[in-house]
């Protein structure tokens, strides 16, 4: 099965959750400036940063390449094109340029291992000193009820499609420990499961 539909339909699906999401990664990152990278296929949350001026560029670096196109085309209807700019990429984030980013995020990194299995030390290497990324998935903290019930049922219907598996707080610190990153780490629990990352 072709990917490209289910993760075409996730990402127009959760249109409604992305300023909801954003407020997220405002409160954490707590700058207006900075360059910012969105990772994966599960992309579109950087559209809402940029309308809210969270960061001042933007770069989408995408897998799988044939989800780039929509991508594009969304950039021009939101008026972003000129703004945000998109490029195939895969897992190890080939062709993404080290210490070039102040924030990074990456939406369902780590549920859909049968998929992609994301390269850590390849994310933390695209932060600056000082920089942050923030990875993981679910609706956010701020994202309201009656937002998350119109649209559960079938997100969990396409998650499945594309194979998430549950993974606990013990699963992801291992995973952080296997890349060396468990001292740079903090967790959150509150919306879905998060972890973000610091770079000093």
């Amino acid at each position: 099965m072709s990917e490209k539909e289910p993760i075409l339909e996730l990402n127009r699906l959760w249109g409604p959750v992305r300023p909801h999401l954003a407020g997220l990664v405002s409160g954490l990152y707590n700058r207006r400036d900075g360059r910012v990278l969105e990772a994966g296929p599960f992309s579109g949350l950087i559209f809402e940063l940029a309308r809210a001026g969270i960061g001042a560029s933007f770069h989408m670096a995408v897998f799988p390449g044939d989800i780039v196109e929509s991508l594009k085309d969304e950039a021009r209807e939101l008026g972003l094109a000129g703004r945000v700019t998109i490029a195939e990429s895969d897992e190890k984030l080939s062709g993404v340029p080290a210490e070039t980013f102040d924030l990074a995020v990456f939406r369902g990194a780590f549920f859909f291992p049968s998929f992609f299995r994301p390269d850590l030390p390849a994310i933390y290497r695209s932060l600056k000193a000082g920089g942050m990324a923030l990875l993981g998935g679910g609706f956010g903290r701020h994202t309201p009820e009656d937002v998350i019930k119109g649209i559960e049922e079938r997100s969990k219907a396409l998650n499945q499609a594309l194979g998430r598996v549950r993974i606990t707080e013990g699963d992801l610190w291992s995973i952080l420990e296997a890349a060396g990153l468990k001292e740079r780490a903090t967790m959150m629990t509150e919306g879905g499961l998060w972890v973000v990352l610091r770079k000093g």
